[in-house]
């Protein structure tokens, strides 16, 4: 019997190591996996803007802890469950004494509270597939809008480029521009000059209105040599009356 228990010692212990390298390994794997959500999310576009993807992933990820831990709890207490379910039925096979509608009761209600954790670890797996679902999606989503992100700004890369050549082109109309200004004002300058030269020569109104106060200026000479006239006959005539009142009135 010494042999046996330390035999069974060796094997509890064995168990309990690579329970233990197995749970290792299972947390690294699954902080791996967290660590890899984050450092999507972290590259993501969403995060970039406000960190709503980075705290929707955070949210997400603490949510699957609570389902993963639960599970485990509803595993654990699954296994205690079943191996308290052998031990009953050991000692119910060893104690043939006990009646058998208790033993049937006792071995019902186990059955039940085993089915109701079956049920629960059932739905928490299903939540669990959900949460893991909608967390590869969004890792989805993520990748296709870094993906866009980057189409766009080899876009507006070559955007920039297109709009430093049009700057270019630009730049030289402006200076042809500048110097065709430059021309035009010479040439107003020196037809100025030229037009001041030219007098009257070339402006038709000016012209016209000179050829009608000549004109005008000519009608009143020959209007005023009218009136000359006709005032040195009214001079004559007052003379000849002036005479004749000298005469009357001698």
């Amino acid at each position: 019997r010494e042999r046996e228990a330390a035999a069974c010692q060796e094997r509890v212990a064995a168990r309990q190591r690579g329970g233990q390298e197995q749970q290792a390994r299972a947390q690294a794997e699954w902080a791996a996996f967290q660590r890899r959500t984050k450092a999507v999310a972290a590259f993501s576009p969403g995060r970039r803007r406000d960190g709503g993807a980075a705290a929707a992933v955070a949210r997400i990820q603490a949510q699957e802890r609570d389902k993963e831990q639960r599970v485990r709890e509803a595993r654990v207490e699954h296994i205690k469950l079943k191996h308290e379910i052998q031990n009953l039925e050991t000692v119910l096979k060893a104690q043939g004494e006990l009646v058998e509608s208790q033993r049937f009761v006792d071995f019902e209600h186990v059955r039940k509270e085993n089915q109701k954790h079956n049920k629960k670890i059932d739905d928490l797996s299903d939540e669990i597939q959900k949460l893991k679902k909608k967390v590869s999606n969004t890792v989805h989503i993520f990748s296709q809008f870094r993906e866009k992100l980057q189409f766009v700004e080899a876009e507006n890369q070559g955007r920039k480029a297109e709009l430093m050549d049009i700057e270019t082109v630009l730049s030289q109309e402006r200076d042809v521009l500048t110097k065709t200004k430059q021309a035009r004002d010479r040439l107003r300058r020196n037809n100025l000059k030229l037009q001041q030269k030219c007098g009257l020569l070339g402006n038709e109104i000016l012209l016209r209105d000179f050829e009608e106060k000549v004109d005008t200026a000519e009608l009143l000479s020959q209007q005023l040599e009218t009136l000359k006239h006709h005032h040195a006959g009214l001079i004559l005539t007052c003379r000849g009356i002036q005479k004749k009142i000298r005469e009357a009135n001698s």
